[in-house]
């Protein structure tokens, strides 16, 4: 073995001369090793040879039966993995940089885009400036519909949608809270739980509305029992609640911070578990598009790191 310090001879060596050492490491059998890169096992040997002399180090016990890692081999392997994994990330973000650069078509439901868009758009619109973002707002079962026929490249929905085909990020878990209105008997309560909802005193979202049927399955109702007027948004039941006709189980997010308390509306929260729901972004596996639809989750997911 050369005696040559590791840092003047690192530039003798390849990105491929690495992968030749750490598939060996990973395989220790240098005709499977040879096999997976596709070289001959003498230009197998040869790499491995080559960093054991830049490293000065043996990396590996080698007899006829079989192939182990030295003591030194093992951190050696484990500073190349190291290193080809920053240089994988360098080769992902070249290729993101083209991403997310022209038209893109997102869904998203009325009970969710007014209050979820706002959190994300100014940033995406800053990391991607080449993006041509269309929203479309509509009903889960349009949306659905439009992932189907290709006509959208992704959606943000309420988790799962049960819909095969269908690739879905989790994004983040939202809470419920329960609007009163502040002469309410429960308006001065610091908490609820579901067991204190009356369904005579609930109002729900129209049909085709996923709140509707979250807000029934949290007050153990049914269709039948809950009030007849039915909102076709969250806003409308904010101002049915604010009217004193009844209770209505509001999202999070749509509630200004500051505003939990005041008004004619008084917002409760729940004794956990906190009924919620899983807000995520969905698209068709066979989308043209799933790169971009992948990068976009990606990035949602990062934006929204912690809160869920």
């Amino acid at each position: 073995m050369r005696s040559e310090s590791p840092i003047d001879g690192l530039d003798s060596l390849s990105i491929r001369d690495l992968r030749a050492v750490v598939t060996v490491a990973e395989r220790l059998h240098f005709g499977k090793a040879a096999e997976d890169l596709a070289i001959a096992q003498p230009s197998l040997s040869a790499a491995v040879k080559k960093v054991e002399e830049v490293f000065g180090e043996r990396l590996f016990e080698r007899t006829s039966r079989h192939v182990e890692l030295t003591p030194a081999g093992q951190r050696v392997v484990q500073r190349i993995r190291s290193v080809l994994e920053e240089l994988a990330e360098v080769e992902r973000w070249g290729l993101r940089k083209d991403l997310l650069s022209s038209r893109f078509r997102l869904g998203l439901v009325p009970t969710i885009g007014p209050y979820y868009a706002p959190r994300f758009l100014s940033a995406l619109r800053e990391r991607y400036p080449q993006l041509e973002l269309v929203l479309t707002e509509a009903l889960t079962e349009t949306l659905l519909q439009m992932l189907r026929h290709r006509s959208l490249d992704a959606a943000v929905l309420c988790l799962p949608t049960g819909e095969p085909g269908l690739i879905e990020t989790p994004l983040l878990r939202e809470r419920f809270l329960l609007a009163v209105p502040s002469h309410h008997p429960l308006a001065t309560a610091s908490e609820v739980s579901p067991g204190q909802l009356e369904p005579r005193e609930m109002l729900v979202m129209e049909r085709g509305h996923c709140l509707r049927e979250q807000a029934l399955e949290t007050c153990g109702a049914t269709a039948d029992s809950v009030l007849p007027a039915q909102a076709t948004s969250v806003e409308t039941l904010r101002h049915l609640v604010a009217a004193g006709n009844g209770c209505a189980l509001i999202p999070e997010m749509a509630v200004p911070a500051g505003l939990e308390n005041a008004g004619q509306v008084r917002y409760l929260t729940f004794s956990e578990p906190s009924p919620g729901r899983t807000i995520g972004l969905v698209f068709h596996e066979r989308c043209p598009r799933i790169d971009n639809a992948s990068e976009l989750a990606r990035f949602l997911k990062e934006t929204l790191q912690g809160e869920i």
